[in-house]
């Protein structure tokens, strides 16, 4: 864990420092975002679907991620209203508070936490739960943002580039796709995680935080704290026996908001500033958080 974290903390940490000591500008993380979305992040979904084994054993940890996303898209809209955001801000908030780092920071968590059993449920979470939902659904969030009506940007979000990559990969499952080529689409995958964490440490300005503490606050609160333990009452509840999947499910759940979804949010020219500050505070937040409510998870499951 403490490996895998080292080089998160880096990729994070070289973006914020090279920008303070003025090699890197905001402006210039620009042309990294676009990298990102347009070339190295389709190439990790293409890369990992293709890969991907689908069985029925998959099918409940697809419904649990959707059902939470659901959940915390609505719940984060009514509190982003009542604090009487305007869209940009609203819709910026509703990004950061719906859609978790589960690869980015999950993966590290779910060895450390788990072990590869924890990693393998981790991964179908990712690919079909938190992935597809973020591709599928943060079009229509960002239109509202910017003013747009959604019901006219049907073709931006068929042209969308990350959802391309997830029909093309579903059509190509059935054909052989050479080793080299998958080779290739792994290596420009593999460049979204220190591009991402470097383009976010760039855009970083902690002097924001204080100014917008109150919207980075409730945005930790929502993701962080109420729906994972939302998640954990519900399973409580229904009185199903929180094994290792379920308990995976829960880490995912828990994590902080998503880089990639502050990529979009930069991209679209909304909040900047909620974004990348919530990603940072997250990220320092879930040393914490994630660790205590395993903590809890298994005490109260005995």
């Amino acid at each position: 864990m403490v490996e895998n974290l080292f080089s998160v903390v880096l990729f994070f940490s070289l973006g914020y420092l090279l920008r303070k000591v003025g090699i890197f500008s905001e402006k210039d993380s620009d042309l990294l975002i676009k990298f990102i979305i347009y070339v190295a992040f389709p190439s990790l979904v293409v890369y990992n679907i293709y890969h991907l084994q689908l069985n029925s054993s998959v099918l409940w940890i697809v419904i649990l991620g959707w059902g939470v996303i659901v959940f915390s898209i609505v719940l984060s809209f009514f509190v982003g209203r009542m604090l009487n955001l305007s869209k940009p801000v609203l819709a910026s908030f509703v990004m950061m508070s719906s859609f978790g780092n589960t690869s980015f920071l999950g993966f590290p968590f779910q060895l450390a936490l788990l072990g590869e059993e924890g990693l393998r449920y981790a991964v179908v979470f990712d690919q079909l739960a938190s992935f597809l939902p973020v591709s599928l659904l943060s079009p229509f969030i960002l239109s509202y943002g910017q003013g747009k009506k959604i019901s006219l940007d049907l073709k931006k979000v068929i042209t969308f580039p990350p959802f391309i990559a997830v029909v093309f990969s579903f059509l190509i499952k059935g054909f052989s796709v050479p080793d080299f080529v998958l080779g290739s689409l792994k290596s420009l995958g593999m460049t979204v995680i220190p591009l991402a964490l470097f383009s976010v440490g760039v855009n970083l300005r902690f002097s924001k935080v204080k100014e917008r503490l109150r919207d980075i606050s409730a945005v930790i609160l929502i993701k962080m704290i109420v729906v994972p333990a939302v998640f954990l009452g519900f399973l409580l509840f229904v009185g199903v026996d929180i094994n290792t999947p379920y308990l995976s499910a829960l880490i995912e759940v828990s994590m902080p908001p998503m880089v990639l979804a502050s990529i979009f949010v930069i991209g679209a020219g909304l909040d900047r500033n909620l974004a990348v500050s919530s990603v940072g505070v997250g990220i320092i937040f879930s040393f914490l958080s994630v660790p205590l409510l395993f903590f809890i998870a298994n005490l109260l499951t005995g």
